[in-house]
């Protein structure tokens, strides 16, 4: 399947991929959201299938990935996400202090940053698309990114 057509993107020729179609700019939730595409093999049916769903409807694809990012930080073996949010709190804490308040309690101020967490870039990899989520970008480039492979399955991986 060389080509084929997508929101937002319109018909994508793998072969032949337009500037626009490698970066685009779109409103999302009042702020910008940028989508690139990087594949250029030849793109599976379920990948084709999970980037339609993601981009026909981009809020539910965003409740979706933050309903993960809050089940994966409760989850006991992996700390990736926690570790993230301490990074940031023992970093940055004058820069976000505008997300954590003046509360005294990390507990407090790790679930704000949870809940401050915001959906920057999706990009089309070859294998696997992924959803960038970031506290503040003006203060920090640690990514969260939520890797989805053609089955479906998230991994969560921090990046900068």
């Amino acid at each position: 399947m060389k080509q084929f057509e997508l929101p937002y993107f319109g018909k994508v020729d793998v072969e032949n991929i337009t500037e626009e179609q490698e970066y685009l700019n779109v409103k999302f939730q009042e702020r910008e959201l940028i989508l690139m595409w990087f594949a250029e093999l030849e793109i599976e049916e379920g990948y084709l299938q999970n980037a339609k769903n993601i981009l026909a409807d981009l809020d539910k694809f965003n409740e979706n990935c933050l309903n993960h990012i809050q089940q994966e930080f409760v989850n006991s073996q992996d700390k990736t996400i926690l570790e993230f949010l301490e990074y940031h709190l023992e970093e940055l804490p004058t820069e976000l202090s505008k997300i954590i308040g003046v509360s005294t309690l990390e507990s407090e101020k790790i679930e704000r940053l949870l809940n401050a967490l915001k959906l920057k870039n999706i990009s089309f990899h070859d294998y696997d698309i992924v959803a960038d989520y970031v506290i503040d970008e003006e203060v920090s480039d640690q990514i969260l990114a939520i890797g989805i492979n053609n089955n479906g399955e998230k991994n969560i991986a921090w990046e900068s």
